[in-house]
């Protein structure tokens, strides 16, 4: 394997924002009412092609009164814009990776039986937002885009390589080109998805992302291991480069 550049393999903006709402625990839904701040998984099914987006929230929520009150009096149902942030799991600066918002009416609320109502959701507007760049999502690319495998278990795998494997962290910045690395002090895991790793390089005013790719993508998240060991493999392959802080402090 040669050193990496950026030209790789990525997610798209719609796989990115499948995989957020796949891995999401929390969203915050602004209807005229006001904030409603929901807890918990599964918040946002995205669902397939001719599906319909279906919301959750507790069926005793002032959301879920506000859409059954709005289904009652209008068939256009309740004006809502969902949001929510990416935020690395890794205590890096600057550790929003990206935003996503989706504004859209939400329909009748159903109870699910379980303390929960699902409403239907249709999208108007789908924004992802990322180093300040604010790009839109087609629903339909939405619907068609699969979660990425690795997104439920991201933050664990992340935080385990910044806590207990820097060593090897440091040993994947010998894929790069050398000269991205002039006037590095830091190196963390940014990123993990099944398409490869993404290192953030920190100097002492800025920082700089690169992305690693696997030599395939990922199918299940059980294979990650391996592809961690051939990209150290071949890292061992590369010159040595001046040793770099990887740690917390």
């Amino acid at each position: 394997m040669r050193p990496a550049d950026v030209s790789t393999p990525a997610p798209s903006d719609a796989e990115r924002v499948r995989s957020l709402l796949h891995a999401a625990t929390s969203l915050t839904a602004t209807t005229r009412a006001g904030r409603h701040d929901l807890m918990g998984p599964h918040l946002l099914d995205a669902g397939a092609p001719g599906r319909t987006m279906r919301l959750k929230a507790p069926s005793g929520c002032r959301l879920t009164h506000e859409a059954e009150q709005a289904a009652a009096d209008s068939a256009e149902g309740l004006p809502v814009l969902l949001e929510w942030t990416d935020v690395a799991p890794v205590a890096v600066r600057a550790r929003v990776r990206g935003q996503v918002r989706i504004a859209g009416r939400l329909g009748r609320p159903e109870e699910a039986g379980d303390g929960t109502a699902v409403m239907p959701l249709e999208p108007t507007r789908i924004m992802l937002g990322t180093d300040g760049a604010q790009t839109p999502v087609d629903p339909q690319d939405l619907a068609r885009a699969h979660p990425d495998p690795i997104a439920p278990f991201e933050a664990v795998l992340l935080t385990h390589m910044a806590d207990d494997h820097h060593d090897q962290v440091a040993a994947l910045t010998r894929l790069l080109d050398p000269r991205l690395l002039v006037g590095i002090t830091r190196a963390w895991p940014l990123t993990l998805d099944q398409y490869g790793i993404v290192l953030r390089l920190e100097r002492l005013r800025a920082h700089h992302d690169v992305r690693l790719p696997f030599d395939e993508p990922l199918l299940d998240v059980d294979h990650i291991g391996h592809r961690i060991h051939a990209l150290l493999a071949s890292a061992r392959l590369q010159p040595r480069r001046p040793r770099l802080r990887t740690d917390h402090r």
